[in-house]
């Protein structure tokens, strides 16, 4: 494996070319060519100097200021990663045929017995310069621990010119058209690696799988994409049977294809956002206290951009970042939701928004907590202020807030252990019957919460 050049967090986040859902805008779209298929190769192969770039299987990973990285644990789950590479033709407006070479990262069970039936296809964000795998950050425990596979694919230039620059030895060839071209070639390749789950050419990435159910999945930027992918693309192709768009607020047209959409309090910036009305074939859920990018995907993924990329710093807040309301629980709920809604028919429940003052004031409570929405034990039962914003480097605005109360408050809300543990459990439980958290994530979140233990109890 080739030298890489020291890189820093920051700069990383800084990049100009790039940008967040909230922030960056979908380039010029390409026309599909109809029907077409991506070619696969590989598995690309692993040595102790060569693996796939962020790899689960990879090298150990470093601390993050003083706290434990979360890592997925592959082998307790017997799930094997893969890396293939995608060949084939997209199709653009002014350029006409775009020959592109690109890669996949699967993992999947070591069995085909233990296979779900259903394949989650992320559209890898790059926000950040490289490619970067949110929704498997967030939800790789539930991923493994219901057989599904998850696919993570490099659609766009910038993350493809990232991935040469970190190996040129493993990535090299790798092209998704040039820089006049913007993404526009990404959308087709989408479609031809969505249909090469289920229909390969070359060789087969998930042999003697069977899938029946391919979800279409994406956070920010990304969401950002497929939400332009869903309404261009998907109407005329169906490569896939579902949507997940989270973290950006794109317009969507009506369609008979089951689509969420999930959104953190970071992402929801304006009242007339809330109002925006769930269909037949459509859900909006809004998650209280949540951050566009929260304490859980910071704790996976920056230790990993740290390995990948030595020498990285994070963002300098005004206040302590990275709001604790697990964002992933509702994730994992709404995922099911979708399997459920494409296979039963049985569509999810419709959530309660957030609330407002007026157009741009969010209601909050008396600690500065947003009212409304999908409301967790972290947020419900609160311990600390969980924000949606924060300032200081510019992406602090996306990182969210955590600080803790202080101890009088503490004292106010829960003087007694009994009443605090009821208070959980009514909202654990309520969440929970209401569809928004799933009973493994329930038992967790009581459990986490239920550990909180104070001097005057």
């Amino acid at each position: 494996m080739s030298p890489r050049s020291p890189r820093r967090f920051g700069a990383l986040l800084l990049a100009p070319t790039v940008s967040l859902g909230l922030l960056g805008a979908v380039p010029a779209r390409a026309e599909p060519v109809d029907g077409a298929t991506a070619t696969v190769s590989g598995p690309v192969p692993v040595t102790a100097d060569s693996y796939p770039f962020m790899s689960a299987d990879g090298p150990e990973v470093p601390p993050i200021q003083e706290e434990d990285p979360i890592e997925a644990d592959l082998a307790a789950h017997d799930y094997v990663e893969e890396e293939f590479l995608l060949e084939g033709t997209a199709e653009h407006p002014d350029a006409g045929a775009v020959p592109y070479l690109t890669r996949m990262v699967v993992r999947r069970p070591a069995r085909a017995d233990d296979f779900s039936g259903t394949a989650f296809l992320e559209w890898n964000n790059v926000s950040f310069g490289q490619d970067i795998e949110i929704d498997w950050f967030l939800s790789h425990e539930y991923f493994m621990g219901e057989g599904h596979v998850w696919v993570g694919l490099s659609a766009q230039r910038v993350g493809v010119d990232a991935l040469r620059a970190w190996d040129p030895d493993r990535y090299g060839d790798l092209t998704v058209g040039g820089p006049e071209l913007s993404d526009a070639p990404a959308f087709d390749i989408y479609s031809q690696t969505a249909r090469a789950l289920r229909e390969p050419l070359g060789v087969d990435p998930l042999p003697g799988f069977g899938v029946d159910t391919v979800v279409a999945t994406g956070h920010s930027q990304s969401a950002r994409y497929l939400a332009e992918y869903h309404n261009r693309f998907h109407p005329d192709h169906e490569a896939v049977d579902a949507f997940m768009i989270h973290g950006a607020p794109t317009a969507l047209d009506e369609s008979s294809t089951p689509v969420m959409r999930l959104m953190a309090e970071t992402d929801v910036r304006f009242r007339a956002q809330s109002q925006e009305p769930d269909s037949e074939h459509f859900r909006r859920w809004e998650v209280a206290g949540t951050a566009h990018v929260g304490h859980t995907e910071y704790r996976t993924f920056a230790p990993l951009i740290a390995r990948e990329n030595p020498a990285t710093e994070p963002q300098r807040c005004d206040r302590p970042p990275y709001s604790r309301v697990p964002f992933h629980y509702v994730l994992n709920a709404a995922y099911d939701h979708v399997i459920d809604w494409v296979e039963d028919g049985a569509a999810p429940p419709v959530a309660p928004r957030l609330e407002w003052d007026d157009a741009t004031t969010a209601s909050r409570d008396e600690h500065g907590n947003q009212l409304g929405g999908i409301r967790l034990v972290e947020h419900e039962v609160a311990t600390a202020l969980n924000h949606g914003d924060n300032t200081g480097d510019p992406f602090c605005v996306l990182l969210g807030t955590h600080v803790p109360f202080e101890e009088e408050t503490l004292r106010e809300l829960y003087p007694r252990r009994g009443g605090y543990a009821a208070q959980v459990l009514q909202a654990v439980n309520r969440a929970q019957r209401g569809g928004y958290i799933r009973h493994e994530d329930a038992h967790e979140s009581r459990r986490s919460a239920l550990e909180a233990s104070y001097p005057w109890w």
